[in-house]
């Protein structure tokens, strides 16, 4: 297991907040009314929940923590137990921990804490299936991908246990995604391919082969349905530590949701939707974009002319993973039923 290792004093505060004075804090006007001096940080808690108990926009952690781009881009983690300690008069927002009584000889220590108890930006019980699973696929990894070209016994289905024969594996792979292509997803206009919906079929163990000459044999280990001929494979995604703190694109972004995941027709509160913009725009995991609800036109039947209607704002959405022209996003905050068609742009 992986640990990150910290020396501090026994009874020391250790301060990692304000490491930069790039930005500087929060006005306050932007703090919430009810905000507490201190803030102990429980199990459970995300940095996001953390901010909306100081911000009325809790993506302005940063501008909270005075962090600078590469804090931002690489954040100091917070573990449970941490007393979170609010400068109201500087609106800013410091890390601190007391060790020990308070007479207790002075003396340095090394205390060990695993990455993985980390506190992180959002609750990724709610975006792990979308991490490493192949859910949609852009065309650039379709193209390099990998594919079965038969089953054992020349069976036409195979399921977990059962041998596929393949080509195109990666190199050193020991373990594949399998996965089927189905809908192509298309940008706004209808025209555009960004990518294609995948069907996530299962995982696959390369078995030994030190001849690059011969095809390879897969063993399925996890099957969610039949796999085929013709079927797709990448090598597995590793794990993803998804801790990027909330941020706003230095550009101006403008993209469309173009899938929702949990409903066809809306979505809400921590659910995952698909934007048709992705690295080619400058997006990024991490940034946080304002959703928009596009009125249609009303017609004044009166007049027989159509009177365009203002765009309403309704909520806020935070992106963690981004393909080259798609990405993924979570519904953090909503006041409206997410739809197909609404804008997510920079807020």
């Amino acid at each position: 297991m992986k640990r990150m290792i910290r020396i501090i004093g026994t009874i020391a505060l250790v301060w990692f907040g304000a490491l930069s004075l790039a930005h500087a804090g929060v006005e306050p006007q932007a703090i919430a009314p009810d905000a507490p001096d201190t803030y102990t940080v429980r199990k459970g808690d995300t940095l996001w929940g953390i901010a909306k108990q100081f911000l009325r926009d809790p993506w302005r952690w940063p501008d909270l923590w005075q962090m600078n781009r590469a804090q931002i881009r690489n954040p100091h983690l917070i573990y449970p137990g941490q007393i979170l300690v609010f400068d109201r008069a500087a609106g800013v927002l410091r890390a601190a921990k007391r060790v020990g009584p308070v007479d207790e000889k002075l003396s340095p220590q090394v205390r060990h804490e695993p990455i993985q108890d980390a506190i992180p930006s959002i609750p990724l019980a709610a975006i792990e299936p979308f991490l490493v699973r192949p859910l949609v696929i852009d065309q650039k990894t379709l193209e390099n991908s990998g594919r079965i070209i038969g089953l054992e016994e020349g069976r036409w289905i195979a399921g977990a246990g059962d041998a596929a024969f393949a080509v195109g594996v990666p190199e050193d792979a020991r373990l594949v995604q399998l996965f089927r292509p189905t809908e192509p997803l298309y940008a706004r206009d209808g025209k555009t391919l960004i990518g294609y919906e995948a069907r996530d079929l299962g995982t696959a163990v390369v078995e030994p082969n030190d001849d690059p000459r011969l095809g390879t044999v897969l063993r399925l280990k996890q099957t969610n349905e039949e796999v085929r001929a013709g079927d797709a494979l990448i090598a597995s995604q590793k794990e993803m530590l998804v801790n990027f703190v909330p941020h706003a694109p230095d550009e101006g972004v403008d993209a469309r949701i173009v899938r929702l995941y949990r409903s066809s027709l809306e979505a809400g509160r921590l659910d995952v939707v698909l934007l048709d913009q992705g690295e080619q725009q400058g997006l990024e995991p991490g940034h946080v974009l304002a959703l928009w609800r596009i009125r249609p036109p009303v017609t004044d039947e009166e007049r027989d002319t159509k009177v365009f209607l203002p765009e309403e704002r309704y909520g806020v959405a935070f992106v963690f993973r981004v393909f080259e022209r798609m990405s993924y996003a979570l519904v953090m905050e909503t006041e409206k039923p997410v739809r197909v068609g609404d804008a997510a742009r920079t807020p």
